[in-house]
Order: C-alpha cells, then sequence, then structure tokens
C-alpha cells in the first residue's frame, strides 16, 4: 500500500457499504485520496436478488471487484480484517499482513446465525441448497405446512415475505398439492416499518396468496410439525423457513455493543477513535439493509473527505428507507423516513405494466431483479451498476441499438422504465438530488432523456439550488 501522509484511505469490506464508500469518496475526494479496498472475495455478489434464484426467476448478480476499483484508481487487497490497532493506525489480517491507513472505513456486514433450533435458514448464498429442498418436498407432496418466520433482533425482513410469496406462486406453477403457508412475524404489522399503507398492501397480498399472518409472535422451535412460540402457542408447520439472526464482528480494536455491533454516529465516526469510521450492516443501526448501508457509507465518506480538508460541511447520515418487494406478479416500491419524529411516510407503488411484447416471458416483472437501484438504492453504486457494460459516456451497448437480442432489449425497456419510475417517486418526496441521479442512470440506457424529462430535469436541478418553479412537474 502506497505511502501518501494524511490520505491513504483504507476500506475494509466488498459489499454494499464498501463499494458506495469507495465511489463516494473518489466523487468527493478526486485523486487526493489513496483508497484500498480489503475484502475476502473477489467478487461483489448482488445478494438483494439472491431471494429469486430458488424459483428459477433470475440469479445474484456478480461483478468482479477488480473492476470496480481499478474503474475508479483504487487498489483491491484480497484478504480478512481480523483486528485493528488504533493508535498506530494499522489494520491487521488474518494471513499476518499489516496495512497502515491515515483513515479506515470499516464495512464488513454482519456474521450471521441461526435463528432458532429446527429453522431452515434461507441465507441468500451458495444457492440455499436447504430451501431449495424445501421447495422441492412441498412440490412433490411432502409438506403439507410451511412457516416463514421472521427473526427477532436486527434484520431486514423484506425477503421473507418476498419468499412466501414467491413460494405460494411457485407452488401453484407446478401443480403441487394443497400447502398450508403461513408467516410468523414479531412486527405488529407486516413491513411495519414502512409505515401503515405499506402494511395494508403486504396485508392484502398474503391474503390474496392466501397466506395466514401471525403477527407479534417469536419462534422458539420447530419439532414435530409444531412451530413453538414464546409465551405459548403455536403454528401447524412441517418446515420452517428463517432469515438468519444478525450479529456484529466484534473485532479486536474497536468498541462494540453487547450484540458485535459498532457504534457510531451520524457521521460514521467509531465512537471514542478519530481516524477509523464505519459503515452497513456493521454497525449499531437497527436496520440491516443495503439501502441504509449506501446511506451510511456516502456519509461516512463525506466525513472522510472532510477530515482530510477536501470538503466543509459534510452532511450527516438521514436515513431514507426503500423497498422493492418482489410478488411473482408487479413488485412493489416502498419508501418510508424512520426515526423522523413523526409517523413514517410510505408510498406502494406497482411497476409499469409489461410491454405486450413481452408479458408471455414475465420480463418486465423479471426486470427489477437485474436494475440495482430498484434493489440497492447507492446514489453511486446503483448509478455505477446500472450502466450498461462496455459503454463509455453513456452510450448503449451495440446489442441494445441494433434489437436483435429480444430478451436484451426487453431488460433495457424495462431498466429505463424503472430508472424514470424511481425518479418521479423520489421527486415526490422532495428529493431532489435522489430523483436527478435516477435521471442519470436513465439517460445512460438512453443516451438522451426524452424532452418531457429533460424538463423534469431542469425543474428538479432549480429545486435543488433552492430556486423553485412553480411549474414543478412530478
Amino acid at each position: 500500500m502506497a505511502s501518501h501522509p494524511g490520505s491513504d484511505v483504507l476500506i475494509a469490506g466488498g459489499g454494499v457499504a464498501a463499494l458506495e464508500g469507495l465511489l463516494a469518496l473518489r466523487a468527493q475526494a478526486g485523486q487526493a485520496a489513496v483508497i484500498t479496498l480489503l475484502a475476502a472475495e473477489s467478487d461483489f455478489v448482488l445478494r438483494a436478488s439472491a431471494v429469486v434464484e430458488p424459483f428459477s426467476r433470475g440469479h445474484a448478480r456478480r461483478v468482479p471487484l477488480r473492476e470496480i476499483v481499478e474503474d475508479h484508481g483504487a487498489h483491491l487487497e484480497v484478504g480478512v480484517l481480523a483486528a485493528v490497532e488504533p493508535e498506530r493506525h494499522l489494520a491487521m489480517t488474518a494471513d499476518g499482513r499489516e496495512l497502515h491507513y491515515d483513515r479506515l472505513l470499516v464495512a464488513l456486514g454482519a456474521l450471521q446465525a441461526d435463528p432458532f433450533p429446527g429453522a431452515t435458514v434461507f441465507r441468500a448464498s451458495d444457492g440455499d441448497p436447504a430451501f431449495l429442498e424445501v421447495l422441492a418436498q412441498a412440490v412433490a407432496g411432502e409438506h403439507g405446512a410451511l412457516a416463514f418466520v421472521v427473526p427477532p433482533g436486527a434484520s431486514w425482513a423484506l425477503p421473507l415475505y418476498e419468499l412466501a410469496l414467491l413460494t405460494s406462486m411457485h407452488l401453484a406453477e407446478h401443480g403441487a398439492p394443497p400447502v398450508e403457508l403461513s408467516v410468523v412475524t414479531p412486527e405488529k404489522h407486516p413491513l411495519e416499518i414502512f409505515g401503515r399503507r405499506a402494511a395494508d398492501e403486504v396485508e392484502r397480498l398474503l391474503e390474496q396468496a392466501q397466506i395466514s399472518l401471525r403477527t407479534l409472535s417469536r419462534a422458539r422451535a420447530l419439532e414435530g410439525g409444531r412451530l413453538s412460540l414464546e409465551g405459548g402457542g403455536a403454528v401447524h408447520a412441517d418446515r420452517a423457513v428463517s432469515l438468519p439472526t444478525l450479529v456484529g464482528p466484534k473485532l479486536p480494536g474497536l468498541p462494540a455493543d453487547g450484540l458485535g455491533f459498532i457504534p457510531v454516529d451520524e457521521h460514521g465516526r467509531v465512537a471514542g477513535l478519530a481516524d477509523v469510521f464505519a459503515a452497513g450492516d456493521c454497525t449499531s443501526f437497527p436496520v440491516k439493509q443495503g439501502g441504509i448501508a449506501a446511506q451510511q457509507a456516502d456519509a461516512a465518506a463525506a466525513a472522510i473527505a472532510a477530515s482530510l480538508g477536501l470538503l466543509t460541511d459534510p452532511p450527516p447520515f438521514r436515513p431514507v428507507l426503500r423497498g422493492l418487494l418482489l410478488t411473482g406478479s408487479s413488485p412493489r416500491y416502498f419508501r418510508a423516513e424512520p426515526g423522523a419524529g413523526r409517523e413514517p411516510a410510505s408510498v406502494a407503488i406497482d411497476a409499469p405494466a409489461p410491454d405486450a411484447r413481452f408479458s408471455g416471458e414475465g420480463i418486465s416483472t423479471r426486470s427489477a431483479l437485474w436494475w440495482p437501484p430498484s434493489k440497492v438504492a447507492g446514489s453511486h453504486l446503483g448509478f455505477w451498476l446500472g450502466r450498461p457494460r462496455g459503454t463509455g459516456d453513456g452510450e448503449l451497448e451495440d446489442r441494445f441499438v441494433r434489437g436483435d437480442d429480444a430478451a436484451a432489449d426487453a431488460e433495457w425497456q424495462a431498466a429505463l422504465e424503472l430508472a424514470l419510475l424511481m425518479a418521479e417517486n423520489e421527486a415526490r418526496f422532495g428529493d431532489w438530488t435522489a430523483a436527478l441521479r435516477a435521471l442519470d442512470s436513465a439517460q445512460a440506457l438512453t443516451g438522451a432523456l426524452p424532452a418531457e424529462w429533460a424538463q423534469r430535469r431542469d425543474l428538479w436541478e432549480a429545486e435543488l439550488a433552492g430556486t423553485p418553479r412553480s411549474d414543478l412537474a412530478g
């Protein structure tokens, strides 16, 4: 790692928070910061889309980390961060290396643990063979009841609801014998973090799919076709599918709360340490979600740039929660601002209707799985991932221009629709920066925006600059 006093930034991690931090810091600091990414694996995996793999509706996208790192003038080190010595500004790897840093951004993610005895844990990795087995056995009539369980504690419940809804559709499509499906959750309402309107929408979707809902319930164990609950009571279930319980990395040299998570302030600074920052699931912020991790990384990158004298008044982390719920038909988009001192605002939006040319293939529904801004709302990473690969200056790939590949053309069209939908939705909430970035993604796909949307860009830029126009569109 080259030595540039005062500007060596080490980012530890290979997920959403780490990569968003890398891209955001490069945008804030230019070439003044010498950035090294320390990652345990050589690929970035977009695990938010892994929920569709068991249903043959897509796969988790993989991108070589070297491609992202080199594209942004950084250096990649493959290894596992094992400890930090803040006084010496050293990060130690599991294989014994010592890496110097002037600023350190820890974005390791969380560790996974089994939530209760008897659970089939969906880990969104390695194809999830245990869940595939459950699904195949249900289709074959070997299970009469399946429970989908949201674990208590720090987690992200949305994928569990996706699994339940997609399982219902999968069983119907494969002519499976009747299977009793249920969702068990400690929440008062499903996905209540997005507000009541979103909860009502999810309840309606579950009812349409004939999935029963058991709220304010924590699972204790599955045994003999019975899922026992804390405080008494039980749910009939031959198998219980759960998300893992999340715990923090408890890294030697860094402070940690009782669950091993790293405490940080609103700028991502680790408590008690001047030059160490953290973002994402490894922090003590209770919501563990890619979009939130990206926002934390943006705040930490701005604070790092400010500490290097490259930025003044770095904006703090102010969470805006965005979620895409895959239902098996039209996805739903949710948005909320948790912790805003009021009932969270929420909105549930149907995806654009599929183009008639592709409705038989379901491409419009699947398209949300491939376009990162719908699943990872990172303002920098989402834009980078959303560009057509192999292009320069936002130009379209030849295969899109020629239109000789129907699947690629369908994916491109759906991505464009989603970009414009995202822009319009963010503008409704007055988030002009997010709306403009979504338009940037749309322009990267088309080369030029339609006249109507070009006008909206002008209006939103005026709002962002503090000169609102009365004829604001959207």
